[in-house]
């Protein structure tokens, strides 16, 4: 079969499933039992521009809101209502409001529309939303106590009486859909995409790529929740490459979507360079198309981000690709961290490599309670630790930190590591969680190629320790002979306990058959290592003679590798002495 019959035969079906299944529809749409959820959904199509007439019942107050001070008011102040938009456009052509219903029956809260509205020739899709109203707004936005109270008293008897109430009927149109036809119809209709993020739930983050192999003009379409210049669900574009913010939605420069104010959305064409993206999106914990808690917007599927071309009719799809899953995927993922806890994974680089640390943990004023670091596996020195000072409130309480940014190492053996306190984790938390809890601890994503980065090192570190004592309990004194076979430079790594000038868990080296020390890790020849004020780190290269040796290392009663009677070290897996030999 040529590709040509091919192409013909495609669009007898498409014409068929939109304009067949129409005319054997009724061409009267009627949507009742209207109470039993918060939304519904239904479609039509007009053949030719033309009046249609509707006929409605819905509930709300006699007057529209004049001033919105509470992101759950809706300037219409109806509360379960109807409304129309166009399924290609996306925008709406007719909806129920204050001032074009009129009151019905006994209930003052009962509004009626019974009238006609000229639409053009296409497809419609038609809601019905009904959410229990904020109903201790004022006219001008304000709280009312009054107001509360009287829905406290009144509202399942109200609710269910106006409920029975509520209908739509549209007529003089030429086919019907229900929801299920209407959502393939409208899936149809958006055309060419890029990205699709939508239908986003509560709590929700999400993230999609895409490579553009030359400069592009896209299109974003995206709707969220956002009031008084803060954004709650929302998305945003970066440079998977540079890990740089190239979009974000903000408050400020979105519109209204309809129905509740906090309701945002965003249209707008950018131009992007050629590169690689990640479309992200974040919802919070409520008010999402899960469910709604205030007035959905007028286009509900779409909460959410959408990318498609922009309006160069010359865009090639060709330039464009998806961004492989791989690429977005961890090297390392050390998360779902729980109460005092440690954990660690050994990594390698063969050559200098840029990574992107995502790490949530705990801190307060200043300091970190769980967190994460990154050292150099040979030598143990620290190249990255999560500051308080470089983090960000990751959402619930203010403790929850974040960092997220892109790190350079060179080529080498490195351990990322993560440790907890005694609450407030994955495992229980003792205030609000973070809007992405199962992510506390930190994930390390490659920035270009990943065949750089191996999690097989350890072997090759192990080979480049001379002698080693670590992970000391309480009262302990540990010994341990080796030899150097020719004058040598050692780096002594001594992890302790001391103040005022005095050390309690620490270590030396003496010549094995004298007894005579060689080096002793003293208080004043040591920084703080993270932590505790009294935990001690000794980090220095020493020169060895030709001659077996011993090191040592003594603790007290106290404040030892996993009985902390404190805050732990940042390095606390190396609580002890450890020789390394410099290459």
């Amino acid at each position: 079969m040529s590709r040509i019959l091919k192409n013909i035969i495609h669009s007898i079906i498409l014409i068929y499933f939109l304009f067949g299944i129409i005319q054997a529809q009724n061409r009267e749409l009627e949507l009742n039992n209207l109470h039993h959820s918060q939304l519904h959904m239904a479609g039509f199509q007009i053949k030719s521009d033309k009046i249609v007439n509707i006929k409605a019942v819905g509930s709300g107050a006699d007057k529209a809101i004049s001033n919105l001070k509470n992101p759950h008011a809706d300037i219409s102040n109806m509360y379960a209502y109807a409304w129309i938009i166009n399924a290609k456009s996306r925008k709406m052509v007719w909806r129920m409001t204050v001032d074009n219903t009129r009151q019905k029956g006994w209930s003052d809260l009962s509004r009626e529309f019974d009238g006609s509205v000229h639409l053009d020739a296409g497809i419609y899709e038609v809601y019905f939303s009904a959410v229990e109203p904020e109903f201790w707004n004022t006219r001008d936005g304000f709280f009312s106590f009054k107001n509360l109270l009287e829905k406290l008293l009144q509202r399942n008897n109200d609710w269910e009486n106006q409920a029975r109430e509520w209908m739509l009927k549209i007529s003089n149109i030429d086919g019907v859909f229900d929801a299920q036809e209407i959502k393939k119809i409208k899936n149809k209709l958006k055309g060419k995409i890029i990205i699709d993020l939508t239908e986003i739930r509560n709590k929700q983050e999400i993230s999609s790529g895409f490579t553009l192999k030359e400069p592009a003009k896209l299109n974003i379409y995206a709707i969220g929740e956002g009031f008084d210049d803060k954004m709650y669900d929302y998305g945003w574009i970066i440079n998977a490459d540079t890990w740089k913010k190239v979009w974000s939605m903000e408050e400020d420069e979105t519109e209204h979507a309809g129905g509740a104010a906090k309701n945002r959305m965003i249209n707008e064409d950018i131009e992007f360079e050629a590169g690689s993206y990640l479309v992200k999106y974040t919802s919070d914990g409520s008010h999402s198309y899960e469910k709604w808690n205030s007035n959905p917007p007028y286009d509900p599927a779409a909460w959410g981000i959408i990318v498609r071309p922009g309006d160069d009719k010359d865009f090639a799809p060709s330039i464009c690709i998806k961004l492989p899953k791989e690429s977005v995927q961890p090297i390392i993922s050390l998360t779902k961290i729980g109460d005092y806890a440690y954990k660690e994974q050994m990594f390698s680089i063969s050559r200098p490599t840029r990574l992107r640390i995502y790490a949530l943990g705990e801190g307060r004023s200043g300091d970190m309670f769980d967190y994460a670091w990154i050292t150099n596996a040979q030598n143990g020195k620290i190249v990255w630790k999560m500051e308080y000072k470089e983090t960000k409130h990751a959402g619930g309480a203010s403790k929850n930190r974040l960092f997220e940014d892109i790190i350079k190492l060179d080529s080498g053996e490195y351990i990322v590591h993560y440790q907890s306190d005694d609450s407030h984790s994955y495992e229980e938390w003792n205030n609000k969680k973070p809007q992405n809890p199962e992510m506390w601890g930190i994930t390390l994503y490659p920035v270009g190629d990943r065949n750089a980065i191996s999690l097989e090192a350890e072997e090759k570190v192990r080979n480049n320790i001379i002698a080693q004592i670590v992970r000391v309990g309480d009262d302990e004194h540990i010994r341990k002979e080796f030899y150097i076979d020719e004058k040598t430079e050692v780096r002594v790594y001594c992890i302790g306990e001391g103040d005022s000038d005095e050390m309690y868990d620490y270590g030396w080296i003496e010549q094995a058959e004298t007894g005579r020390k060689v080096w002793k890790m003293k208080y004043k020849h040591t920084d703080h290592a993270g932590g505790a004020q009294k935990n001690r780190v000794a980090d220095k290269v020493i020169t060895l003679e030709e001659g077996k040796y011993r090191i040592h290392y003594r603790s007290d009663d106290s404040h030892s590798f996993y009985e902390w009677n404190d805050k732990a070290p940042y390095d606390q897996k190396n609580w002890g002495i450890t020789l390394y030999k410099i290459d």
